[in-house]
């Protein structure tokens, strides 16, 4: 893999296509204060065996008896740790949406890089892949075109727009497809008020991070991370976290104007 097969970046993973219709996506450099690594870590660290494979158990402990300093047995282990936490963020929503969450392999992988100098670097570092689908992330499906009001100072600086599907953008959207759609974000819905309210988990999901394939038009998400509640602040109108998500979600299923076909 070269820089010519980079194809975008999120916030913790690097994204490059594969020759052979996948993607692998390599996990960025995070400190450990970083809000991913929260209450499930902890979880993880307090049993890692079952998050990672016994090959894996095996590495970790042959590398860390390769290291002399103390410090570089804690990047490892630290390491392999984040790769049991990537597998139960996927595991905690893949098992309330079995058939939307993308397949998705974890492995510990290496990163290699020249510095500035040219001298040349590996790392070892969790990193995941996938199969490329033909499809369009649901940001590339939003029309702007409705200012949402405010005072006339965040209208000027700070706009907001309604957020509305565009049924004609990438083909005609039949009202069978739309409804099928709006009743996945509906679980979508559910599956973000059950990780709140029952584990005290926000799904952090965005745009970015959901998939309309094509020419199926079928819902598909990847790439989320869940959080732990008390790291987000009150919404607008003191709204909780997955409140504001769900009213997000929700706006854009108005859009589609279902109510307008009762009957197709």
């Amino acid at each position: 893999i070269t820089n010519d097969d980079f194809i975008g970046r999120g916030g913790y993973k690097f994204v490059y296509k594969l020759p052979w219709n996948q993607v692998v996506k390599v996990g960025k450099s995070k400190l450990g204060s970083d809000p991913l690594f929260g209450s499930l870590f902890k979880e993880v660290s307090k049993n890692l065996e079952m998050y990672l494979k016994p090959e894996e158990m095996e590495l970790k402990n042959y590398l860390q008896s390769r290291c002399f300093k103390h410090s570089s047995k804690e990047l490892l282990d630290f390491k392999f740790k984040r790769l049991g936490l990537e597998r139960l963020h996927y595991w905690k929503v893949k098992t309330l949406l079995p058939d939307l969450v993308l397949p998705t392999k974890f492995f510990m992988g290496l990163r290699s890089r020249r510095t500035p100098v040219g001298i040349p670097q590996t790392t070892i570092t969790p990193c995941d892949n996938q199969i490329l689908i033909p499809g369009k992330h649901l940001k590339e499906f939003v029309k702007l075109t409705e200012k949402v009001k405010q005072n006339p100072l965040e209208d000027k600086f700070l706009p907001k727009w309604k957020l509305n599907f565009d049924t004609h953008k990438f083909g005609n959207v039949p009202v069978s497809k739309l409804k099928k759609i709006a009743f996945n974000f509906h679980r979508v819905i559910e599956a973000t008020r059950y990780l709140a309210q029952k584990e005290k988990l926000i799904l952090d999901l965005h745009s970015e991070n959901i998939i309309i394939m094509l020419p199926e038009f079928e819902l598909r998400i990847f790439d989320f991370h869940v959080f732990d509640e008390h790291l987000y602040d009150p919404g607008e109108n003191g709204l909780s976290p997955e409140e504001e998500h769900i009213n997000t979600i929700n706006e854009f299923i108005n859009s589609f104007e279902l109510g307008k076909h009762p009957e197709e």
